[in-house]
């Protein structure tokens, strides 16, 4: 059974939908946030996770606390591992920590859905030690990792 890892940035894309280029920084979520802006990479993640169809009971999931993972693993009833982290708020930083706990783990692939800031974030850890896969839900989307849309993302997993 292959194991993966699974990595949700809930802030990001949220900025695009209402014209702003991206979250980076508490000021522009903040901002977007009183624009309406609402929590694209969830959805986006759900669309990756449900067009695994039956392929994801044959994979080992191994995510994040609360919605950088868990809450829609629990959604859609899919089987999972929970790694350390914390709920509620979360940053960079614990992008970088679930990271570094999925390549200390000696995980097969990170699939992880979020842009370009969250593609670094990996990136900075992980050094291309292991595959990765990345599921589109930022603005700014200039990185290779990523795959046309979360079907897509699936179907190369």
């Amino acid at each position: 059974m292959r194991k993966v890892g699974f990595i949700i940035n809930p802030i990001a894309g949220m900025g695009g939908a209402v014209g702003l280029k991206g979250t980076d920084g508490e000021e522009i979520l903040e901002k977007a946030i009183k624009l309406g802006a609402e929590k694209v990479a969830l959805k986006r993640a759900e669309e990756f996770l449900k067009s695994l169809g039956s392929l994801a009971n044959t994979i080992e999931f191994w995510t994040c606390p609360g919605e950088m993972g868990e809450d829609i693993f629990n959604k859609l009833n899919i089987n999972h591992e929970l790694i350390p982290g914390k709920r509620g708020k979360t940053t960079a930083e614990d992008t970088k920590f679930a990271a570094k706990y999925m390549l200390e783990s000696n995980l097969d692939i990170i699939v992880f859905c979020g842009g370009d800031g969250t593609a670094r974030d990996i990136l900075d850890i992980i050094d291309m030690k292991i595959p990765v896969i990345g599921v589109p839900a930022g603005v700014k989307m200039q990185s290779g990792v990523f795959a046309i849309n979360p079907r897509v993302a699936a179907e190369l997993l």
